[in-house]
Order: C-alpha cells, then structure tokens, then sequence
C-alpha cells in the first residue's frame, strides 16, 4: 500500500511539472510515456487490496484517473506528431513552387533578353536599309506617314496627342525637306521617327482601353530631342518616379522607349531615366 501511494504521489509530481502547456509546446519527450505507463502499472497493482481502514474503490479510480490522464497525453503526444509531419510537408512543397517560380523567373528574363535583342538587330537592319535608300523607296515611305497622320487628324484628339501630331508633322516637313535636297536616308529617317510619334498614339489608346496596366514600347529608331522646359528626369515613368536629376531646358536627349505619355530617354553624359512627352520636342536639324 505505501509503495502504491508513494508511486501516486510521484505520478501526482509528473503531471504537476509536466503541465497542458508543456505538452502542447512538445516539451515532454517521448521515453517519458512508456514510464508513465509502468509506474501506473505498478500503483494500481499495489492498491488491487486495500486497507481496511481506507474506503474501498477509492484507489482504483484513482488509478483510473491516472490512466486517463496517461492516455490524454499520448493522444496529444500523436497529434503533435501528426501536425510536425503535416508543417514538414508543407514546408517541402512550398520549397518546390518557390524554385518553380525562380525557374520560371529566369526563363522570362532570358525571353526578354532574346527580345530586346532581336528587336535591336531588327531595328539596325532598317537603318541600313534606309541609309541605301532610293528617291522612290523615301517618296513612298513619306508619303505612308502623312496618310497614317491625316486619318489620325480625323480623330477627336486629346492635349497630349495634339502635341505628339505636332511632333510628327514637325518631323515629316522635315522628311519633305531633305528629300528635295536628295537626302533620300535622312528623309527616310525623319518620316520614320514621326511615324514613331503616330503609332505612339495608336498605341496609347488601344492599352488605356483594353488595359490600365501600360508596357514598354521600344522605339524602331531612336528619336534625337530636346527639352522645351526644365523637366525632371526620374527613375520609372509616372509623377511618383524618383527624380534622378532636372534636366536644363534645351537639353539634348535621345529617346529609345515609351510608355504611356512617359519617354524612356539618355541624356549626352549618359544619364537615363524618364522624362513627360510633352516637356520635350523633335530635333529636325542639327541640335
């Protein structure tokens, strides 16, 4: 009897130290059940006969108590097990799609990067082919743009897209002028880039209705200008853009991409950023 009671008392003292917190924390190892199993063996077996001064059935439910509370903690010590292997999973398969994602990452830029580089070959090829140009590849050429700007005439324009027309007709009086003095490549040239400013506005408009979300456009030929105005230089397309410097009016710049009303310009020093569309202007001549 006392060395079933002293068993009790020490199984009293493990579910004392060993609280719910612990086992929900997993704190209590797993060599300790098989221990509480024993001792609970050894304490119901001692109390099987008990005193006669002691209240029979007492111990015993004592002992079941026990068991209960031995079980209740195996129970508890499974589904910690159960979720431990559940977060391992999950930590696996979320390994597996950020590397996916990292793959799938690095193919995009590498499609980007073939991109970008073919549309430069593609876009020097034209400037070979415009500086062997004929007197009637350039009249053909000129006479393309003004069409393609009178049927932009036709329609309703906003501000920013009259300015961008004014940019091309600036241009295509240019194309005109070298043509009659026999520059058949220059006047290639300046009816290309104010063919740049009219699929400028085509382009706006078809994105802004279709998606809000704008993309860059690459220039077919870079457009040589200068600004109209002090004007900021920031480091993406948009008012929010970090200003990378001001740039003095009458600074010459050479635009290579668009987005939206933004042009994507580099300055002499080499400098780059961002810069309204309508801060700037076509050099027709010399800068």
């Amino acid at each position: 009897m006392n060395q079933g009671i002293k068993v009790r008392r020490f199984l009293k003292q493990l579910h004392e130290r060993y609280s719910m917190r612990e086992v929900h924390a997993g704190r209590i190892s797993v060599w300790i059940m098989p221990i509480l199993i024993g001792l609970n063996i050894v304490a119901c077996s001692s109390v099987t006969k008990p005193a006669s001064n002691e209240p029979a059935g007492i111990l015993p439910v004592i002992c079941r108590e026990e068991q209960q509370e031995i079980e209740r903690l195996q129970k508890l010590l499974v589904e910690r097990e159960a979720q431990q292997n559940e977060i391992e999973r999950l930590q696996k398969l979320l390994a597996e799609k950020e590397a996916q994602i990292r793959t799938q990452q690095a193919r995009q830029q590498d499609q980007a990067k073939t991109l970008q580089e073919t549309s430069s070959l593609a876009a020097h090829a034209q400037v070979k082919l415009r500086r062997l140009a004929t007197r009637p590849a350039a009249a053909s050429t000129i006479a393309e743009v003004e069409i393609a700007l009178e049927n932009l005439k036709s329609t309703p324009l906003s501000p920013t897209e009259q300015a961008l027309g004014l940019q091309a007709k600036r241009l295509l009086d240019a194309a005109a002028t070298s043509y009659s003095e026999d520059s058949y490549g220059a006047a290639m040239d300046q009816a290309a880039q104010a063919g740049e400013f009219i699929d400028m506005v085509k382009n706006n408009r078809l994105r802004k209705a279709s998606d809000p979300q704008q993309v860059t456009v690459s220039l077919q030929i870079p457009i040589p200008m200068r600004t109209v105005a002090n004007a900021n230089l920031r480091h993406k397309p948009g008012g929010g853009g970090m200003v990378v410097s001001v740039l003095q009016k009458d600074s010459v710049v050479t635009s290579e991409a668009y987005r939206g009303d933004w042009l994507l310009v580099q300055t002499a020093d080499g400098r780059s950023g961002w810069v309204l569309n309508t801060l700037v202007e076509a050099v027709v001549g010399k800068p």
